[in-house]
């Protein structure tokens, strides 16, 4: 009976070393063998997704303004920066209809 205890006593750290190995490398490897081109979106998903870089653009201009109105951005940063996200919201804009 002695034995039997110190068999096991010796088999579990090294089986729980082995298991924790075994469950990283299958989550680190899981994802290789999804299929993605399975995984479909909507259009609902992409206009939401949409919707919320146009806002988050929105967000963006008018810090972009409150940091010019402190002065902390010359006039020419402002007016590129700017036109840039105007840009950017309109194409998303038309993406959208």
């Amino acid at each position: 009976m002695y034995d039997l205890i110190q068999i096991i006593q010796n088999f579990v750290p090294h089986f729980m070393i082995i298991l924790t190995f075994s469950i990283v490398l299958i989550f680190s490897i899981q994802p290789l063998f999804w299929n993605l081109t399975n995984i479909k979106f909507n259009n609902s998903n992409k206009v939401d997704s949409l919707e919320l870089r146009k806002l988050s653009i929105y967000e963006q201009i008018k810090e972009l303004e409150l940091e010019f109105d402190m002065g902390n951005i010359s006039d020419y940063d402002f007016k590129r920066n700017r036109l840039e996200l105007v840009n950017e919201v309109s194409e998303i804009i038309e993406k959208i209809k």
